[in-house]
């Protein structure tokens, strides 16, 4: 019954998006019936009693077969790691819709206002359920079409309701790039949709080639089946590649920024707070799994890329004026932290990596909702042009600075929780040799550098004094009301990870490489 709601309900709201012209049912439409989907997992929770320790391994249903002789089924699994990500999808996407409320107009016609929110809200309602579809999908065949799903969508997304930016363009491509016109969002949404596409076909021959050799596209049946039988340097190094461009995994994440500064707010929340796990779900549910061995044998290299992307995303996010690709870049560091996790190959580095996923989406759908906020508000974004907003936007400001201080790992923040056992977790699988303490050093000074670049946006943006007063102009009721919501759940898993760890309870093991 949960997974015939959860792939259900979103698209009933497409319908009647699709045929509603009141712009009230557009705009809230979308929110009640994620609100409802989400409270089915919640009473879900509680009534297989997952977070007390209850005996639940995992929901198995299989609809229908499509190809019997491949074993292609319409088939889902609900297990314990899916529950929490179904819960970060859910509150992402309602995130995303409170920021459409306020959505900034070509013209002030109630035509254009409603054809406008229909169409956005009727993407984001397709990519919710590409994105719960893969989440809970248990055939290679389905995972794959959710993917495309969830991935689609985004072209659109950016194309239409995207954003025109000033880059400042240098080095030897300069004429290539401005040719090419960086900053707009015809390039943003070009860029993405060619990044992810190569990655989908990359992904859909690496799966073809697995459920193929392995007899069955079944993901179950593949994790029983002996691990030389999937142990495949082609397959490996397609599914690498494919999932670590969906995830800006470097160096395949140069959409990632573009993508995110030039994509409306909605878009923003989505690709940062579950569209870019996309391709760490790939990870936790196939490529580690499903091929253990030959996983462990380029653990090194993955470790490698993942220091990258701490150090490199960090380093440029303090070169960069616009608060939004501040948190892009950002948004690219802390991915960095989870593949790291993944690799630490014990029950705290995996459990910190499931804390990270989950937090990071929390904190970055935070704070680029903030920054959509101080847009639609200042009508900039550059943090050369902000200042005093404390005084002008208080509770704006607050929540923003939440969000900062969340993204350094402050304690009692769920940021605090995943870094911690993740920093943990690498000094239990490494031990005190050099390359553990290099390790270690690496998440640490990317901890430092976030700290450093939040504290400037903080310091020049909401506390540098204004040299006249200005005009009082805050978030609105809807708008607070998220932002509370977010920071509630912030809050929660700093102050209690055990409850979080009680429905993980196992779920570790099959993620550990041998």
């Amino acid at each position: 019954m949960i997974l015939f709601f959860i792939l259900l309900l979103p698209l009933v709201s497409i319908i009647t998006l699709s045929i509603s012209k009141n712009i009230n049912v557009i705009k809230f439409n979308p929110i009640i019936t994620m609100g409802i989907s989400l409270g089915i997992i919640i009473y879900f929770i509680f009534d297989q009693q997952i977070a007390s320790n209850g005996n639940f391994d995992n929901l198995y249903i299989n609809f229908y077969t499509l190809i019997p002789a491949f074993d292609v089924n319409m088939s889902f699994n609900i297990d314990r790691i899916s529950i929490l990500l179904l819960i970060l999808s859910h509150l992402t996407i309602i995130t995303a819709f409170f920021s459409t409320l306020n959505f900034k107009l070509i013209s002030d016609s109630y035509e254009q206002n409603l054809i406008r929110h229909k169409q956005i809200n009727i993407l984001i309602s397709l990519i919710s359920i590409g994105i719960n579809g893969l989440i809970i999908s248990n055939n290679l065949f389905v995972f794959f079409l959710f993917y495309e799903i969830a991935a689609i969508p985004i072209f659109l997304m950016i194309s239409t309701f995207g954003y025109n930016l000033k880059r400042e363009v240098s080095g030897p491509f300069t004429a290539i790039l401005k040719f090419f016109n960086v900053g707009s969002k015809e390039y943003g949404s070009y860029k993405i949709t060619i990044y992810l596409f190569v990655a989908s076909i990359l992904i859909f021959f690496g799966l073809a080639i697995l459920g193929i050799s392995a007899g069955s596209f079944e993901i179950m049946n593949i994790s029983n089946l002996d691990s030389y039988k999937i142990n495949s340097n082609l397959v490996f190094w397609l599914l690498l590649i494919g999932f670590g461009t969906h995830s800006a995994l470097w160096p395949f994440h140069t959409w990632a920024p573009d993508g995110h500064g030039t994509a409306p707010t909605a878009g923003s929340i989505i690709f940062a707070g579950i569209l870019m796990k996309i391709g760490v779900i790939g990870f936790i549910k196939i490529l580690i799994p499903l091929m253990n061995e030959i996983t462990l044998d380029y653990s090194n290299l993955i470790i490698t890329l993942a220091s990258i992307n701490i150090v490199y995303g960090a380093f440029t996010a303090l070169r960069q004026d616009d608060l939004k690709y501040v948190a892009a870049y950002a948004s690219l560091s802390h991915i960095g932290y989870i593949f790291l996790a993944l690799m630490t190959n014990n029950k705290t580095g995996i459990d910190g990596a499931i804390f990270q996923i989950i937090s990071h989406g929390l904190i970055i759908c935070l704070l680029f909702f903030t920054v959509g906020v101080i847009y639609r508000i200042k009508g900039t974004r550059l943090i050369s042009e902000l200042n005093s907003m404390l005084d002008s936007s208080p509770i704006l400001s607050s929540f923003f600075i939440f969000s900062a201080f969340a993204s350094i790992g402050f304690p009692l923040t769920s940021g605090f929780v995943s870094e911690f056992m993740i920093i943990n977790g690498i000094y239990k699988s490494f031990e005190p040799t050099n390359l553990g303490i290099l390790l270690i050093c690496i998440p640490t000074l990317g901890i430092l550098l976030t700290t450093v670049y939040m504290f400037r946006a903080v310091k020049d943006c909401f506390i540098t004094l204004a040299n006249k007063i200005q005009q009082i102009i805050d978030m609105d009721k809807d708008e607070i009301i998220i932002c509370f919501v977010l920071c509630f759940f912030i809050l929660f898993i700093g102050l209690f990870p055990s409850i979080i760890q009680d429905i993980l309870n196992e779920s570790y093991k099959g993620l550990v490489m041998k």
